[in-house]
């Protein structure tokens, strides 16, 4: 029963959302917009083949599995059980991968047989919740959400794999200057294999995604996305700047599409429907159909524990706007992934550059 800071948060939150079940919808700027509008009157999580409901009465909490009456909990208990796993989660040492909490074992067995909170790899919803909607004064059911905790370290939203390969050509470079390039092994290598292409006055162009089922994802978005992207990475190591809201600013600058009018609106619409898409239910390894299933939004993880939502059903630009201002571009394992290794083609040399995605915190 080890596991890490994102996990143990994972079981905090959904501690927390049946003891408070007001949902506290927030802005871009985490600050409080609406508390009124969703109350959690239910919780579902899968594990494997087990789909657990957490029932939240007035001062208990029925636990089914699979539709079976399996343990009731007391909120009283879920409240000192909280406050005991906050404190755990907090004081323990940081970078430390998984950890014990011997103090939850129990009230994990209850809850969930003690397994971890946590969906298949396969899907980017964590939870998903029973709500009563104020608005409209309705019930609407199995609501997903995913869970992004500050108790650890910054939580990826795009996982680096073969998949977000991006593939450059380049030009104008001598056989000597490309085993020079791939002989460059500095502690600063990507930056420095860039430099000296640079100098040489090499040609760079984006070539294509080399993943087909990424490509058509992205394509899904917009038809542009896959060329918009690939400025973006190599627009990162060029600048040595990682912030997606700082990058979409320099991209937009020099317009690479050669778009009409307020440039910067276009590019930020693209790159916020790229995020929302990764955010809410695009994998780049399987064949997206346009539709999310994290339909509710962000559930967030304070430092302080307070849970905070972003909400897609009626705050949805301010999700996007978030994840413009809280998100950069990540550097994946070099040698993995043989970034700026230049490499033959049909006649034609290569590099590729790898996309990953973290939030800044």
């Amino acid at each position: 029963m080890q596991f890490n800071r994102g996990e143990w948060s994972e079981l905090y939150a959904l501690l927390e959302l049946l003891d408070n079940q007001d949902l506290k919808i927030v802005n871009d700027s985490l600050e409080i917009i609406d508390d009124n509008t969703f109350k959690v009157i239910g919780l579902y999580i899968q594990n494997s083949n087990n789909e657990y409901y957490f029932d939240i009465k007035d001062i208990n909490v029925d636990v089914l599995k699979n539709n079976r009456i399996i343990s009731n909990v007391e909120k009283i208990e879920i409240q000192k059980y909280k406050e005991v796993l906050l404190d755990k989660i907090i004081n323990e040492l940081p970078g430390r991968g998984s950890f014990p909490i011997q103090e939850m074992k129990y009230i994990l067995e209850k809850l969930t047989d003690g397994n971890k909170i946590k969906s298949s790899s396969n899907s980017k919803e964590d939870i998903s919740a029973k709500l009563k909607d104020n608005k409209l004064n309705t019930i609407v059911n199995k609501v997903g959400y995913s869970i992004k905790s500050s108790l650890g370290s910054p939580a990826t939203l795009l996982n680096a794999s073969s998949n977000t390969n991006f593939r450059y050509i380049v030009k104008g470079l001598s056989k000597n200057d490309i085993e020079e390039i791939n002989n460059i092994n500095t502690r600063t290598k990507l930056l420095d294999r860039l430099k000296y292409m640079k100098n040489k006055n090499a040609k760079i162009m984006f070539d294509k995604v080399i993943s087909n089922t990424m490509n058509q994802n992205l394509q899904m978005i917009d038809s542009k996305l896959p060329e918009i992207l690939a400025y973006l990475l190599i627009a990162s190591y060029e600048k040595s700047e990682k912030k997606i809201e700082n990058l979409v600013h320099y991209v937009s600058k020099n317009n690479v599409l050669n778009y009409d009018g307020t440039t910067e609106l276009y590019y930020k619409k693209k790159i916020g429907d790229f995020l929302l898409a990764i955010t809410l239910g695009m994998m780049p390894g399987e064949i997206w159909n346009g539709e999310y299933n994290v339909t509710g939004g962000i559930i967030l993880v304070e430092n302080d524990g307070k849970i905070l939502v972003l909400d897609a059903i009626y705050y949805k630009e301010y999700l996007v706007k978030y994840l413009i201002k809280n998100t950069k571009l990540d550097s994946p394992s070099s040698s993995r992934y043989k970034m700026f290794d230049i490499y033959p083609d049909k006649g034609e040399n290569y590099f590729n550059l790898n996309l990953q995605i973290r939030f800044i915190k």
